[in-house]
């Protein structure tokens, strides 16, 4: 089936490309949804007439994209409190939406169709960089920081463990120097 694109259509073309696609995908999704009109004469005479509007309104979706990116770069990196195990291992996961509303909270404006999970929902504690897809050509990487209270505890152990070390070895050398003086 032969389509005219009425909008940038990610991995298929830009707008009043004549495309080819499946009858199923042109059909029930791009023309539905107004991504598209089926290539025939009456259409290409209707998409060249309205091509200024459609190039006006694409450019305008953009500069939204743009200063949406602005926002959610304004909110910084992203830190997500998580019930885990020892390991890091989460009871549960982070999805798509948990992300959406804690960058939302943070004063983004994106919506969880937005955030792009290549491998799945979140299942550990860790440091991760997830993209945000605003619009066909506007991606912004946002740093996702996933940690739990055991985890934070285990920390603020070790570092009260270390603190307890220096203070001990200084506590010694000062009785050697002592002894040493003695």
């Amino acid at each position: 089936m032969q389509v005219i694109l009425l909008e940038k259509v990610q991995k298929l073309g830009n707008l009043g490309d004549e495309v080819s696609v499946k009858s199923g995908f042109g059909r029930n999704f791009l023309v539905p949804k107004g991504k598209a009109l089926p290539a025939t004469k009456q259409n290409r005479e209707k998409f060249e007439a309205r091509r200024a509007d459609l190039e006006a309104a694409a450019a305008k979706v953009l500069a939204e994209a743009e200063a949406r990116k602005a926002k959610l770069v304004a909110a910084g990196s992203l830190d997500i409190m998580a019930n885990a195990g020892v390991e890091g291992k989460l009871f549960g996961s982070i999805t798509a939406a948990d992300i959406a509303d804690a960058l939302n909270a943070a004063g983004a404006d994106i919506d969880r169709n937005e955030v792009r999970l290549p491998t799945g929902p979140l299942r550990h504690t860790g440091e991760y960089n997830i993209d945000i897809q605003l619009h066909a050509d506007v991606i912004e990487v946002v740093k996702v920081n996933v940690s739990s209270e055991a985890e934070l505890q285990a920390k603020a152990e070790a570092e009260e463990a270390k603190k307890a070390r220096e203070a001990a070895l200084e506590e010694a050398e000062a009785i050697a120097k002592a002894q040493e003086e003695a």
